[in-house]
């Protein structure tokens, strides 16, 4: 498989439980609103664009090393 070529990812969608919050500020999650999974975490949108901002930065970090 080449690098430039499409995987076939089958993504089942995530279904929220009654009473999930974001691990990072515990704002209670509800199935219409926008979270992201990450590392088995659920995040709001804004706690998950945070998380990956700092994983950009660490990647940086290794970079200039």
């Amino acid at each position: 498989m080449g690098l430039f070529q499409k995987k076939n990812k089958t993504e089942e969608p995530v279904i929220l439980q009654k009473g999930a919050k974001c691990c990072r500020c515990g704002r209670i999650l509800k199935q219409h609103d926008s979270f992201t999974v990450l590392d088995r975490k659920l995040y709001c949108r804004k706690c998950a664009q945070a998380k990956r901002d700092w994983y950009f930065l660490e990647w940086h970090a290794l970079i200039d090393d």
